[in-house]
């Protein structure tokens, strides 16, 4: 009887299944008007052209409003910003982007990946310990052993989070101002995605006779 330990790396590529597109919707006025109202239709109507898009509703979420009033003696200014996080398809992300860039005061502040690591790593867990299985039979075969079962299992996944942050806060509004008359879709020619390297640790304690 005895226990053979063995340690076992893979890895894997994967490609992102869909994108969350960070955005801020920002209006000031001064003297007369309402920021806060006029942002809330802009919202709205972006709301309304994502889901033509094919963005469900479920999928654009509000997450944060940011509002100030000042008032002096001879003025009054209101400003306003709105913090929203749309999730979409890859393939959608031409037609998406190009949507953001026709919109005034709309700013894409981060992209963030989103991959299936969950799945991927099923898959990626089940290869290597076929992998470390023919180890453990060859080194006990070495040994004069032979292998009788599994005492002990663990395993460990890690994938780099996958974001893009784009600074300065206008560049957005530089690809609005650029991109304005043929904003129907941003088609770079190339499918937009992203790829990393899903890396699986696995430890298993093999019992031998």
């Amino acid at each position: 009887m005895g226990v053979l330990r063995i340690q076992q790396k893979d890895h894997l590529d994967i490609t992102a299944v869909s994108a969350k597109l960070h955005l801020n919707i920002e209006g000031e006025t001064f003297v007369m008007g309402n920021a806060a109202i006029e942002r809330v239709k802009a919202v709205r109507d972006l709301t309304q052209q994502l889901q033509v898009a094919g963005i469900p509703a479920a999928q654009i979420q509000v997450r944060g409003v940011e509002l100030s009033n000042r008032t002096g003696l001879m003025t009054k200014q209101q400003s306003v910003r709105f913090t929203l996080v749309v999730e979409t398809e890859a393939a959608l992300l031409p037609a998406v982007l190009g949507l953001l860039a026709d919109q005034r005061q709309v700013e894409l502040q981060q992209l963030e990946w989103i991959f299936d690591d969950f799945e991927a790593s099923l898959l990626l867990g089940s290869q290597a310990m076929r992998k470390a299985r023919r180890r453990a039979d060859a080194l006990a075969e070495a040994a004069g052993h032979r292998v009788v079962g599994v005492l002990n299992a663990s395993d460990t996944w890690e994938m780099p989070v996958s974001t893009i942050q784009w600074q300065p806060q206008g560049m957005m509004q530089e690809v609005s101002r650029a991109t304005r008359a043929r904003a129907s879709s941003l088609d770079a020619g190339v499918q937009y995605s992203s790829t990393h390297v899903l890396t699986v640790q696995l430890t298993v304690d093999f019992q031998l006779e």
